[in-house]
C-alpha cells in the first residue's frame, strides 16, 4: 500500500511543480509561529498550511489541528487504526504537499526517539520527492556539551534537570541530525541555534504578525514615574528570572520606584497585554539571544533588556535596539534607566521600526522565497514566479519602511 501512496505521491508532486501550484506544509511541533510562517508561504503565492496534533497554552491558532482526531483514535476499537493512524496522516500529507518544513525534534510521525524525525517518514518524504528543510527552536538542537564550551553564562548551567528539557547528549544530537544527510533539503537555523547545526543556513525564520500590533505607541517613562518591567518567562531558571527578581528587589529596598509585572504560563493574548502597560520589557540573560517575545515587545514599541552573546546574534546588529546587558550589569542597567539616562521612548521607537524592517511576514516571506529558490530545484518558471513576488514584497517593504533582505 505504501509502494502505492509513494509513486502517486510523487507523481501528483511533479504535476503541480509543473503547474507551479505548489503546497508547503509547517508541522507538527506546535510553535506559536508555525501558522505565521504558513501565511509566509502564501504571499510567495504557494497553498500552505500549518498542522498540529497538540498544543500549548500559548495558542491553537493552527490550520490543521488534529488533537480530537488523535484523541477519538485512542478510543476506537480498531487496532489498526491506533497503531496506523499517524501513518495514515502522512499517506495524506505525502499526496497533499510537496514542502515539509519541520523542527529537527519531529515530523508528523512519533519520532523513535525523544527527538528526531523518524527514519521511515524521512525515507517516504525522499522517495516521494518531497522537499524537507528543517528548522530549529532550541531544545530539539541544544546539546549540553556544545553549550558549556559557549562560555558563561548559558542555559546548561542553570539547568536544574539535565536530560529533562532539551536533546542534552552530543550523541542524541549527532544521531537526529546524521539521518538527515541525503534526505533534507536543507538544514536551517538562527542566532545561538546555529552553534548545534553544522553547515545550516543562518535564515532568521520569526515572523510578527504585525496586525496584532497596529496601534502600538511608546509608552513615555519620566524619571521619578514607578518603572514597570515585565517578565514573561516559560522557565524562569533558562531565563534569568532570578537575577532579574534580585536585581529588582535591591532596588526597591533602596527606595527605588520599579515594579515586576511577570506572567507565566498563560495565553499569548495575555503576554501581550501586560507588554503593553510596561515600560521596558526584559526578556533573558542566560541564553545569550533574544526570545521571540522580545520581537514582539518591540512590535509593540517598547524597549527590551536582554543578554545577546555576539553580533551574530542580531539580523542586524548596526540597528538592533534592544538593551545587550549580561546577568551581572542588570542592576546597574536598570538604575540607568531608572534615572534617565537611557531614552526607553526612543528606544521603543527603534525597536518598532526593527520589527518592521525584519521580521514583517513580508521581509520573512521574501527570505523564505530566496531559499525556495535557491535550493528545492524547482522548475524555471516557478523560480521566476517567485522572483517576480520577491520583488514585489520588496517594494511593498520598501514602501512602509521595511527591507526583506
Amino acid at each position: 500500500m505504501l509502494a502505492a501512496v509513494v509513486r502517486r505521491a510523487r507523481e501528483s508532486t511533479e504535476r503541480r511543480l509543473a503547474r507551479g501550484t505548489v503546497r508547503t506544509l509547517w508541522a507538527s511541533t506546535p510553535i506559536l509561529t508555525l501558522p505565521i510562517l504558513a501565511e509566509c508561504d502564501r504571499l510567495l503565492g504557494l497553498r500552505s498550511a500549518s498542522l498540529v496534533f497538540n498544543t500549548y497554552y500559548i495558542t491553537r491558532s493552527f490550520d490543521i489541528n488534529l488533537f480530537v482526531f488523535e484523541a477519538a483514535v485512542r478510543l476506537t476499537q480498531s487496532r489498526f487504526i491506533r497503531r496506523n493512524f499517524r501513518r495514515i496522516v502522512l499517506a495524506w500529507a505525502l499526496l497533499r504537499f510537496d514542502v515539509f518544513n519541520y523542527f529537527y525534534d519531529r515530523g508528523l510521525m512519533v519520532s523513535d526517539g525523544r527527538y528526531g524525525i523518524h527514519p521511515e517518514e524521512l525515507q517516504l518524504l525522499f522517495d516521494s520527492a518531497k522537499r524537507l528543510y528543517t528548522y530549529a527552536y532550541g531544545a530539539d538542537v541544544r546539546s549540553r556539551e556544545i553549550t558549556l564550551n559557549l562560555g558563561a553564562p548559558n542555559v546548561c548551567q542553570a539547568c536544574p534537570q539535565p536530560g529533562r528539557y532539551c536533546i542534552c547528549k552530543t550523541e542524541n544530537l549527532t544521531a537526529s541530525l546524521k539521518r538527515l544527510d541525503g534526505r533534507v533539503t536543507a538544514r536551517i537555523a538562527m542566532g545561538d541555534m546555529v552553534a548545534y547545526v553544522p553547515g545550516c543556513r543562518d535564515l532568521h525564520y520569526w515572523p510578527v504578525d504585525l496586525k496584532k500590533f497596529k496601534a502600538a505607541e511608546p509608552l513615555a517613562y519620566r524619571r521619578g514615574d514607578t518603572l514597570r518591567v515585565a517578565h514573561a518567562p516559560n522557565h524562569g531558571y533558562f531565563k534569568g528570572t532570578a537575577l532579574l527578581m534580585d536585581a529588582i528587589e535591591r532596588l526597591r529596598r533602596e527606595g527605588q520606584p520599579i515594579e515586576l509585572v511577570s506572567v507565566q504560563g498563560v495565553p499569548n493574548k495575555r503576554v501581550l497585554e501586560l507588554f503593553r502597560t510596561s515600560h521596558l520589557v526584559a526578556d533573558q540573560f542566560i541564553a545569550g539571544f533574544h526570545g521571540y517575545t522580545a520581537l514582539e515587545a518591540m512590535a509593540l514599541a517598547r524597549p527590551v533588556l536582554c543578554f545577546l552573546r555576539n553580533d551574530e546574534m542580531m539580523i542586524d546588529p548596526a540597528t538592533c535596539p534592544i538593551i545587550n546587558v549580561r546577568p551581572e550589569h542588570v542592576y546597574d542597567m536598570l538604575k540607568k534607566c531608572l534615572e534617565g539616562e537611557v531614552d526607553l521612548e526612543s528606544l521603543g521607537k527603534q525597536g518598532r521600526a526593527y520589527i518592521d524592517r525584519y521580521y514583517s511576514i513580508e521581509a520573512v516571506a521574501a527570505r523564505l522565497g530566496r531559499l525556495y529558490i535557491e535550493t528545492a530545484g524547482f522548475p524555471e518558471a516557478l523560480n521566476n514566479r517567485l522572483r517576480s513576488r520577491i520583488e514585489q514584497l520588496d517594494r511593498d517593504c520598501a514602501a512602509s519602511g521595511q527591507v526583506a533582505a
